[in-house]
């Protein structure tokens, strides 16, 4: 708001009926030195907060233009004659007095009343700032009431970002402080290190990360993954591949993270199957190999039972089996024409077991471990060593002199 005030000059006029010359003359000789030696009138602009009052004035004290503008002022006000000149139009600059606080270093604080600047605080509390210290606030700012003033041991740090370094000197704050001194301005998706809270420390090293997303989606090769399965029907040590192996095929979109123009990372967010992959299989055996002494009798089977046809043996043993029973065999020998428990009449072939290990009926090929071949047998009588259990199967002799012979002895059990 602006208030005008004009100063004005009253004048009267006297008629004198009577006055002499000289009079006269002396008269107009002081009226001219009256009128050469009086100033001639000039505008100020008084600043006081918000509000500006302008008075056209003939006075020459700051003072008492305020008071002929009807400011009042406090004693501890303080008015600032850096744009005022007496006899020209200029500006006259009040401070009003506040309750100001100033922390120092040591972390106490001081309060007091004061006019004008952060700097004429300063000065009034005989304050010198240091090379290497900082006020909080400008020292150009003007003091108002609650303003707090922090003298604080400045901090050496360096920012940098966009490929350039800046070395900046700083008081108390964190990080986010640093950068918005240094005037970097960071996108939702930028990074900086240390974090923007992180408190200030001096010779921090701060640096700001451009950092931008991307997708892409490329095809790959799906590798085929290898298995392996068991089977009876090789030999243990025994492999070969039963299914070849072949790679597939898919599409993945990744979603890469750019850090200041670099890829530092990929995500895969999607992916699509074009060609599935399929699996190489090896099979393995597990038919256990067991080794036959050097034949005896030139490998002629003990049994009198006719074997399959289609059963192969080599060296004594068949080729084909659906599994083996290591373990131990008696003989045994009947009268002729007995019967056996499955009502079989007796004859080398058919031998005693423990039908609930080896059911009746169970064809089986049988081979000591010294070379003798008992050969194709029947599960078809239950021995009496089921319940002692010293033997697995006990063998049917035509005689007791070759049940002596045979005696015990170790053999390999094949089930056909």
């Amino acid at each position: 708001m602006i208030k005008e005030l004009k100063g004005y000059v009253k004048a009267t006029r006297t008629t004198f009926s009577k006055v002499t010359a000289l009079i006269a003359v002396f008269a107009i000789l002081c009226a001219g030195t009256a009128f050469a030696t009086a100033p001639s009138a000039y505008a100020v602009d008084i600043y006081d907060g918000s509000e500006i009052t302008r008075v056209v004035t003939t006075k020459t004290d700051a003072y008492d233009i305020v008071g002929q503008a009807e400011i009042e002022l406090s004693d501890k006000d303080k008015l600032s004659l850096e744009a005022f000149t007496v006899g020209e139009d200029s500006v006259i600059t009040i401070y009003r007095a506040a309750t100001v606080t100033f922390v120092n270093l040591n972390g106490e604080s001081v309060y007091t009343v004061c006019a004008g600047t952060v700097s004429d605080l300063l000065t009034e509390l005989g304050v010198v700032v240091g090379e290497e210290q900082l006020v909080s606030v400008p020292v150009d700012t003007v003091l108002s009431d609650g303003l707090t003033v922090k003298l604080t041991n400045a901090y050496h740090v360096s920012v940098t970002a966009d490929g350039s370094t800046q070395n900046i000197l700083i008081g108390e704050g964190s990080v986010a402080d640093a950068l918005t001194q240094a005037g970097i301005t960071m996108d939702a998706d930028d990074e900086v290190s240390p974090t923007a809270d992180t408190a200030l420390s001096d010779n921090l090293a701060i640096t700001v990360y451009r950092v931008e997303y991307a997708e892409r989606t490329v095809t790959e090769t799906i590798k085929f993954t290898k298995k392996t399965v068991k089977s009876s029907s090789l030999f243990s040590g025994e492999s070969k591949v039963t299914q070849k192996g072949a790679d597939g095929s898919k599409t993945v979109t990744y979603r890469d993270k750019i850090v200041d123009g670099q890829v530092a990372s990929s995500d895969a967010i999607s992916e699509t199957v074009l060609k599935e992959a399929t699996p190489q299989i090896t099979t393995v055996g597990t038919k256990q190999r067991i080794t036959i002494a050097r034949l005896q009798n030139g490998g002629t089977p003990i049994s009198e039972l006719t074997a399959p046809k289609d059963l192969e043996i080599v060296n004594g043993v068949p080729t084909q089996y659906s599994k083996i029973i290591t373990g131990k065999a008696a003989a045994y020998t009947a009268s002729a024409g007995s019967k056996t428990a499955s009502g079989r009449t007796v004859k080398p072939g058919y031998i005693a077991v423990n039908p609930k290990q080896i059911p009746y009926g169970t064809e089986l090929w049988i081979v000591s471990t010294d070379g003798i071949v008992y050969g194709y047998a029947i599960a078809a009588d239950t021995g009496g060593f089921v319940n002692k259990g010293k033997f697995t199967v006990d063998l049917f002799m035509r005689t007791t002199s070759e049940c002596n012979q045979w005696g015990a002895r170790d053999v390999v059990i094949y089930v056909l």
